[in-house]
């Protein structure tokens, strides 16, 4: 019997938002909320991830960077740039993470990590987590990111028979909704909220068979 979790990356195993205010406090150096820049790129990073043409991630960071800057009329300096890729790299795990990894395979489930983020960078993040995926698939694999069907479709040709398949995510739009399209059973955590049903990674575990 094949069962299989698999996992967002980022806001799901991984806490993204030292990232997003890495890229806040370029605004510091222009004299522009904080705040603001953090809203803007994520605007724009989100707004590349669904146009047409495929971009890999760590080229969307930088258009998304310089579509920021000229929405918020300056100008980005290389080291802006250098700076957003180091705080990418430096990401850390969610403190449950190993855990609840490490809890998942003891049940008999594969493990597969199913991310927007490229290759390159995505690694950098992986060995944290002391844990080895039965597969990791990007958005550059696909050529898609999600929440796109095709990114879902593809995910379930890699997978090939499963009989039991549960998506474990954050995020309503790019995740937890593509992966109920695609036939998928979800658990959704709700990190905001200390007394939701599944508020971290551990209850989600808790969740499964």
């Amino acid at each position: 019997m094949k069962k299989v979790v698999s996992f967002a990356g980022f806001d799901t195993l991984f806490n993204v938002q030292p990232f997003y205010e890495a890229v806040g406090r370029i605004g510091n150096r222009y004299d522009i909320d904080e705040k603001k820049v953090r809203d803007t790129y994520r605007q724009k990073e989100r707004a590349l991830m669904q146009q047409g043409e495929f971009m890999k991630y760590s080229k969307l960071m930088e258009v998304a960077l310089n579509e920021t800057a000229e929405e918020l009329n300056f100008t980005i300096d290389p080291s802006d740039f250098s700076d957003v890729l180091i705080a990418h790299t430096v990401m850390e795990p969610f403190p449950d993470a190993p855990t609840a990894l490490y809890n998942i395979k003891e049940k008999g489930y594969e493990t597969v990590l199913l991310t927007n983020h490229s290759k390159d960078l995505i690694q950098a993040n992986v060995v944290k987590l002391e844990h080895n995926f039965d597969q990791i698939i990007t958005a550059e694999d696909v050529q898609a990111y999600k929440p796109s069907a095709r990114f879902f479709a593809y995910v379930a040709q890699q997978l090939g028979d499963v009989d039991e398949h549960v998506h474990i995510a954050v995020d309503p739009t790019k995740d937890i909704q593509p992966a109920q399209a695609a036939g998928w059973q979800v658990i959704q955590i709700d990190r905001q909220d200390d007394n939701a049903k599944v508020a971290s990674l551990m209850d989600a575990v808790d969740q499964l068979g």
